[in-house]
């Protein structure tokens, strides 16, 4: 039998393996690119398998799910429930609050390419506003991060005046402790596919293309919404999109990912 465990010559393959395994790498004209890229891949499959190997080999079974509460995917998952939990709040009418944290944004107008999540629970954007210093220990500390982040969010709304309505907007946020913001953004993200923060309609998050970076391609957000000045600016490409294009991936997307919503 091939796969039988027979101790003695297992040990002296890997005896082998470990011998065979060189202190230097190949000359660089030995080793391209590709090849390189193809045997990690290699070596990191024979890694998985010798630790799947070792496991089994260990007497005392190991738990399937050992909970760690500072895993940063878990913070990440408890913060952006608890983040859903919170009430709503009218964008055009935010007060100004300290601390920074993470915050989503929800739509209900009329906008065709968004009624998939027209007045749903799934948000069109999500995003995190950082402290002004990573050690930021209180609310004082991190300053008005997360307002500002959201009003200027609003002022790009407000913005594209021919697409959409800052009064269809509301949002949810949530003041984090400083560090765990961006683990609670990936976990939203991963969760609902926001389309605002998807490739085929980024750029409302953009604060503006500074006089050096013009020649940018307009985003896909700002070919679909127009208003704001600095996206269209002398310089600034067109998007190789076209709005209809664009509402057709948008479409392609909620289709896809049609149980999120």
């Amino acid at each position: 039998m091939t796969n039988q465990l027979n101790i003695e010559k297992i040990g002296k393959l890997l005896q082998l393996l470990l011998e065979a395994i060189p202190d230097k790498l190949p000359a660089k004209e030995d080793l391209t690119t590709s090849r390189a890229k193809r045997l990690r891949g290699e070596v990191e499959t024979l890694i998985a398998k010798l630790q799947q190997f070792a496991e089994r080999l260990d007497p005392i079974r190991r738990p399937d799910f050992v909970f760690d509460p500072s895993n940063p995917e878990f913070v990440g998952q408890l913060i952006g429930r608890t983040l859903i939990e919170q009430p709503r709040h009218s964008l055009d009418e935010l007060p100004k609050f300290y601390g920074s944290g993470v915050y989503a944004i929800y739509y209900r107008g009329a906008f065709a390419a968004y009624k998939p999540i027209k007045a749903t629970e799934t948000p069109i954007y999500v995003g995190k506003a950082d402290p002004p210093t990573p050690d930021a220990k209180t609310v004082m500390d991190q300053g008005p991060k997360l307002c500002t982040r959201l009003k200027e969010h609003a002022k790009s709304i407000r913005a594209a005046t021919s697409t959409l309505r800052i009064e269809d907007f509301y949002c949810r946020y949530l003041v984090v402790q400083s560090g765990w913001q961006k683990s609670a953004e990936d976990y939203l993200i991963h969760r609902f596919h926001p389309i605002w923060n998807q490739s085929i309609c980024y750029g409302f998050g953009k604060h503006g293309d500074a006089p050096g970076t013009r020649a940018n391609t307009r985003s896909p957000w700002d070919t679909l919404h127009p208003g704001r000045d600095w996206a269209t600016r002398t310089g600034n490409k067109p998007n190789p999109c076209s709005p209809k294009e664009i509402m057709d991936l948008v479409a392609e997307h909620y289709r896809k990912h049609s149980r999120r919503v």
